[in-house]
């Protein structure tokens, strides 16, 4: 008995050995395989960060293809439309406005005519009165008196004013301080401008009847038939050198001027004949 018991403690001691002998054999293995399956998993591990390279050099590479592509569809791409030439217009003319050459002032003279037609003047004809702006050189004393040759009233103009010469009387200048005054003086003649007055309306007058003969010559060469109907636009004769002519008036070149600007001026101020 105590053979047997011996064995089986022999066995058991022995079966417990290969126990533990197949577990160390097993861990061991088990060991292994998981530092084999360590090392077989790392190339993985790289041909994964490989391929993440690769597709993102492939995404880089296909950026930069997009973009020279693009820049080659720049270079490709058509220009621009120019837009419609415009329809060319005619270049407008300037009109050539001819500057006015200003006239020279014109005084008038006192030419044979003239003394001719105011007997040196001695004798002036009545057309000329009455006439304003007659400027006075000395003081002049105006009165005005009744019917029974009484003074009532007393007034006088100091040299360089203004008078409205009247008539004669005795050699002298009859004067009156208005148009509608009733008081009267006297002054000589060359104490006035009186002279020179009269010689404007003179040379106004002339230069009226000049520019009227102009005027007929010219419809007479208008009309094919020759009978002009002069009398339509004719001057009567009977009306006086002095007559229905603007009174004197400075419109740049001094009072008396019968140049063309002055005599224009002085038309359209007063509305009298030039």
């Amino acid at each position: 008995m105590s053979n047997e018991l011996a064995r089986l403690l022999f066995l058991k001691k022995k079966y417990s050995m290969n126990i533990n002998r197949f577990i160390i054999s097993l861990s061991v293995l088990l060991f292994c395989s998981c530092e084999q399956l360590k090392d077989v998993s790392l190339p993985t591990n790289d041909k994964n960060e490989s391929s993440e390279d690769v597709v993102a050099e492939k995404k880089v590479d296909k950026k930069e293809t997009s973009l020279s592509e693009e820049k080659q569809n720049e270079q490709l791409a058509l220009p621009a439309p120019l837009p419609p030439p415009l329809t060319p217009t005619e270049p407008k003319t300037p009109k050539v406005v001819e500057a006015k050459t200003p006239t020279k002032p014109e005084l008038p003279e006192f030419s044979e005519a003239l003394l001719k037609a105011v007997s040196n003047w001695k004798k002036i004809p009545p057309s000329v009165f009455p006439l304003s702006s007659v400027t006075v050189k000395k003081e002049v004393n105006f009165v005005a008196k009744s019917s029974s040759n009484e003074i009532m009233a007393r007034a006088k103009k100091a040299p360089g004013e203004e008078v409205v010469a009247v008539g004669l009387y005795q050699g002298d200048l009859l004067v009156a301080p208005s148009l509608t005054g009733r008081m009267r003086g006297r002054i000589a003649i060359d104490d006035t401008d009186f002279k020179q007055g009269v010689a404007y309306l003179f040379e106004l007058r002339n230069k009226q009847r000049a520019e009227y003969e102009k005027r007929q010559a010219e419809l007479a060469k208008s009309q094919k038939s020759g009978d002009v109907q002069i009398e339509t636009i004719k001057i009567k004769e009977e009306v006086s050198l002095f007559d229905d002519l603007p009174i004197p008036g400075d419109f740049g070149h001094g009072k008396f001027c019968i140049c063309k600007d002055c005599r224009e001026k002085r038309l359209a101020a007063t509305g009298s004949m030039k």
